[in-house]
């Protein structure tokens, strides 16, 4: 059914964005707040996707090139208005019901899928200041600084290890 192929694609892409976003956040690019802020939204939004997704099977997939990222954003955008042409399509017609949500549920969830195609609108206009920052500023991975481990109280007062 064409529903589980958009979900599933969905679901893909919504991984691939994961992928990146944990890339990005192990980079010295997360020293700016703009790119933090950036990175913030970028994990929200891709945590918004899962109220479609988690009706999918979970994949793996690799992490795309960080450059790649506004390509995802703009096959999901046009995945999520074939979603919402179908869905409306379906509330208008009341024959099927998307996993068991009909009437009100399907409108809030056709209006959330709405305010989603908003937010991916206004990540890729802050995607275009953030790939410049990236030409501008190579990433380079934050070295991880191993601690050593403080001993707990107990360790403390009977001096073991």
């Amino acid at each position: 059914m064409e529903i589980e192929r958009l979900i599933a694609d969905l679901n893909r892409q919504q991984k691939e964005l994961e992928a990146v976003h944990k890339q990005l956040i192990q980079t010295t690019i997360t020293k700016e707040e703009e790119s933090q802020t950036f990175l913030f939204d970028l994990k929200d939004y891709a945590d918004s996707l899962s109220l479609v997704t988690v009706y999918a099977e979970p994949v793996q997939v690799e992490a795309p090139p960080v450059q790649r990222l506004s390509a995802i954003l703009g096959e999901q955008v046009q995945t999520l208005q074939q979603l919402i042409r179908i869905l409306s399509a379906q509330e208008e017609s009341e024959a099927a019901d998307f996993y068991g949500q009909q009437g009100g549920e399907l409108r809030r969830t056709i209006a959330s899928l709405n305010g989603i195609v908003e937010l991916n609108g206004l990540l890729l206009q802050d995607n275009l200041t953030f790939q410049r920052k990236l030409k501008d500023h190579p990433l380079q991975q934050l070295s991880v600084q191993e601690t050593a481990d403080k001993p707990g109280f107990f360790q403390r007062l009977f001096n073991k290890k």
